[in-house]
C-alpha cells in the first residue's frame, strides 16, 4: 500500500450484506443517537491487586529473591517516614468474627477452666454472655454431646491449666460445624452491648504465627536460596505494627478477617496452621515495629500487589520495581454491562469514562475519578468505589471494552453494486459503481499503487479487480468456494494484493496472480470474519479477526498474536476498517442498521462519527474514493 502513509489505503470488505431496497436514490434515514446503549461485557485492565497502600507483598517478595534486599530496605522503601524499633510482647485481643451471636462451645485435650470452674480433658464447655452482664456456663463429655449441667460463673474466660506448647491437642479448641479450630492463649465471651462475642487473647508474637502465613505464602521462605525470608520478616513488621496500631472496640483490639488482618489460629481440625518459614521470620524480627515521627506505632498497611507504584496516603507514593515479580502485576476482569447499570443505578449503560487519574505509572495511574453514563443518569465515583462496586482488582485500570448494542442480524451476503459516499458525516452524496455479479463478495482496494481504492469481487475461488471501471482489468484463481476473501499490502511495497479466510488459517498473496500462498498460518477460529488494516503506521498490513462484538488485531504476519483486543460493535454488526482521519493508521467501524459507527483509535469507547448512509439491508465497505483523501465508506447493494 505504499510508503506515502497519507495516501495508503489498507481496505477490507467483510462479509457484504444484501438489502431489499430498490436501486434509487440512497434512503437516508434520520440519524442514530451519538451514543448508542452498551449490552455485553465491559472489559477492565489494569495493574495490581489491592488497595495499592503500604507495603506490597508480591513487590516485597521481588525485591527479596530478585534484588536481595534485607528486610529493614524493604519496609524503608514501602513506609517513608518511619522509623524501626522494639515494642515488648503482651497480649492482644482478637475478635473471632465467624463466632458473633453465637455461644463458646470449648475442649481441649488437657484440663482447663472456664470462669474458675474446672472442666476436664475431653469435655466440653458452653459459654454464654447475657445482656444483664452474667454468665452461663453448660458442660457436656464432647462437642456433640448432651449437657450435662449448667451453672452461672463470674466470668467467660477459658483458660488452659496446663501449658499447650506446639501441641494442637492440648490447646483450647473451638467446636464449630463442621470442623474444630485450635487457638493458642484464652477464649473469651463478652456482651457488646447488642451481641454475643467471642475474642481469642493471645501473646503478640504467638498471633502473629496464625496471621504471618495467612497474608504471605510460607513457601516464599524457600525461594531464591533462602533470600524469600526477608519478605516474610516484611510481612511479619507489618502485620505486627498494623495490629498493635488496632483500636477496634474496647472489647477487642482487632480481628480476624481480612477487614483487620486474616487469622485462623493455630490449627484446623488438629492440622498446623503455622509454619517453620514464618515462624522464624517472626522470630527473627520478634518486637519490631514501624513508628511515626511522634513515638506512635503506625497503622501499616499492606496489599497484596500495588501494580508498579504504591497509592501514597499516610505514606509516600513510590515506585515499586519489586512488583514485577507479581502475577497481578497485570490483569483482566470483565464484568457484565447490566452490572455496572445497576450497580449505580444509571439506567441501560452508555459508557465508562475515567475522568481523572493521579498520574503515577502505566495509563496515566490510579483512576481517581471515573463518570458511569446510562440512558437516566450520570454518576462521578472514585476508582476506589468502582473497584468495590465491581469487585475490580484494583483501581488501577483502563476500561478497555465498551460495546455498542447489537441488533438483529440482517440478511444473507450478495451484490454487485458499490455506492460510495463523499464523505463520513450525514448527507453524504453517493456515487455508485456497478462491478460483479450477483452472489459475488465486493472488494474495494487500491490494486495498482495509484492512491485509489477501486472495486473488485471474489467469487468462487476467482478475483476479477478493476481499475476504476466497471469490468475487471485483472482475474486470477487464488482460494476455493466458501472462503472469506480479504486485501491489503502485506510486502509494504504501495500495492495491494489478497489473500482469503479459511477454517481459522489465513492465505495470503504478495502479487495478483495465480499460485500458492505466500504466507499462511492460524490465527482466530472457524466462524470469525477477517479484517485487514496498518494499526500502527509501520508500512505493511496487518489482519484481524471480528468475533462475535470483539476485534482481535495482531501487529505482525511472521508471528502473528493478537496484539490489541478491542470491544466495539455486537455479533449482528458488520465490520469495516478505515483510515478516517487520514493520519496514516488503520482503525475500526462498525454499520447496524443504515448507520456507521467510527472510531479514530483502536480502543473501546462510543463511536467518534455516527451517520447513516445507504439502506439497512446494505453491505459496508470503505476506501480512499479520492487521491490524497482519507478513508469513506460505502455500501453494497444489489438491483
Amino acid at each position: 500500500m505504499g510508503t506515502d502513509t497519507g495516501n495508503r489505503l489498507r481496505r477490507w470488505l467483510g462479509v457484504v450484506l444484501a438489502g431489499t431496497g430498490l436501486l434509487g436514490g440512497l434512503a437516508l434515514t434520520a440519524p442514530a443517537p451519538a451514543q448508542a446503549a452498551l449490552t455485553g461485557d465491559v472489559t477492565f485492565t489494569g495493574h495490581g491487586w489491592g488497595h495499592g497502600r503500604g507495603l506490597g507483598q508480591w513487590g516485597a517478595y521481588g525485591y527479596a529473591v530478585n534484588s536481595g534486599w534485607g528486610y529493614s530496605q524493604i519496609l524503608s522503601r514501602y513506609y517513608g517516614g518511619t522509623t524501626q524499633s522494639q515494642q515488648p510482647n503482651a497480649p492482644i485481643t482478637v475478635a473471632l468474627t465467624g463466632q458473633d451471636g453465637q455461644d463458646l462451645l470449648v475442649t481441649s485435650g488437657k484440663p482447663f477452666t472456664v470462669g474458675g470452674v474446672p472442666v476436664g480433658a475431653g469435655s466440653a464447655a458452653r459459654v454464654q454472655a447475657r445482656g444483664d452482664g452474667s454468665f452461663l456456663l453448660s458442660t457436656s463429655y464432647g462437642c456433640g454431646s448432651p449437657t450435662v449441667w449448667t451453672t452461672t460463673i463470674p466470668n467467660g474466660r477459658a483458660v488452659s491449666t496446663v501449658a499447650p506448647g506446639d501441641d494442637l491437642r492440648s490447646m483450647l479448641t473451638l467446636c464449630a460445624t463442621g470442623a474444630t479450630k485450635q487457638y493458642r492463649g484464652e477464649l473469651s465471651v463478652v456482651w457488646d452491648g447488642s451481641a454475643q462475642r467471642t475474642v481469642n487473647t493471645v501473646a503478640m508474637e504467638d498471633y502473629l504465627r496464625g496471621v504471618v502465613p495467612r497474608e504471605s505464602p510460607a513457601s516464599w521462605g524457600d525461594a531464591g536460596g533462602g533470600r524469600g525470608i526477608e519478605a516474610l520478616k516484611s510481612q511479619a513488621v507489618a502485620a505486627r505494627s498494623y495490629a498493635w496500631a488496632e483500636a477496634r472496640w474496647n472489647w477487642a483490639k482487632t480481628c480476624d478477617t481480612t477487614s483487620c488482618q486474616v487469622y485462623l489460629g493455630a490449627g484446623t481440625n488438629y492440622g498446623a496452621l503455622e509454619d517453620r518459614r514464618t515462624d522464624a521470620a517472626i522470630a527473627g524480627t520478634a518486637g519490631v515495629v514501624l513508628r511515626n515521627s511522634s513515638g506512635a506505632v503506625v497503622r501499616t498497611e499492606f496489599s497484596s500487589s500495588t501494580g508498579g507504584w504504591t497509592a501514597g496516603g499516610t505514606f509516600p507514593a513510590v515506585q515499586d520495581d519489586g512488583d514485577s515479580a507479581s502475577p497481578h502485576h497485570d490483569w483482566t476482569q470483565v464484568v457484565p454491562s447490566t452490572t455496572i447499570a445497576n450497580a449505580f443505578g444509571v439506567g441501560t449503560l452508555v459508557d465508562v469514562r475515567v475522568t481523572a487519574r493521579n498520574g503515577l505509572g502505566a495509563d496515566g495511574g490510579r483512576v481517581t475519578k471515573v463518570d458511569v453514563v446510562g440512558t437516566t443518569k450520570t454518576v462521578s465515583v472514585t476508582g476506589a468505589t468502582m473497584r468495590t462496586q465491581l469487585g475490580l482488582k484494583s483501581d488501577w485500570f483502563v476500561v478497555s471494552a465498551v460495546p455498542v448494542a447489537a441488533p438483529t442480524p440482517p440478511a444473507d451476503p450478495t451484490g454487485p453494486t458499490v455506492y460510495r459516499a463523499s464523505k463520513n458525516a450525514a448527507g453524504a452524496s453517493a456515487t455508485a459503481v456497478g462491478f460483479g455479479d450477483t452472489g459475488d463478495i465486493p472488494l474495494t482496494c487500491d490494486w495498482n499503487g495509484d492512491g485509489v481504492s477501486t472495486a473488485g469481487v471474489f467469487r468462487n475461488g476467482v478475483f476479477l479487480l478493476g481499475n476504476g471501471g466497471s469490468t475487471a482489468d485483472v482475474s486470477f484463481g487464488f482460494g476455493e468456494k466458501g472462503d472469506q476473501p480479504v486485501c491489503g499490502d502485506w510486502d509494504g511495497n504501495g500495492k495491494d494484493t489478497v489473500g482469503v479466510y479459511r477454517n481459522g488459517m489465513v492465505y495470503l498473496r504478495n502479487s495478483l496472480t495465480t499460485g500458492v500462498a505466500d504466507g499462511q498460518y492460524a490465527f482466530g477460529a472457524p466462524g470469525d470474519t477477517l479484517v485487514a488494516g496498518d494499526w500502527n503506521r509501520d508500512g505493511y498490513d496487518t489482519v484481524g479477526v471480528w468475533r462475535a462484538g470483539v476485534f482481535y488485531l495482531t501487529q505482525s504476519n511472521l508471528r502473528p498474536t493478537t496484539d490489541v483486543a478491542v470491544w466495539y460493535g455486537g455479533p449482528g454488526d458488520l465490520p469495516l476498517v478505515g483510515d478516517w482521519d487520514g493520519n496514516g493508521s488503520d482503525t475500526i467501524g462498525i454499520r447496524r442498521g443504515n448507520t456507521f459507527f467510527l472510531r479514530d483509535t483502536n480502543a473501546t469507547g462510543v463511536a467518534d462519527r455516527v451517520f447513516p448512509f445507504g439502506d439497512a439491508g446494505d453491505g459496508a465497505v470503505a476506501g480512499a474514493w479520492v487521491k490524497g483523501s482519507a478513508d469513506t465508506v460505502g455500501v453494497s447493494r444489489r438491483y
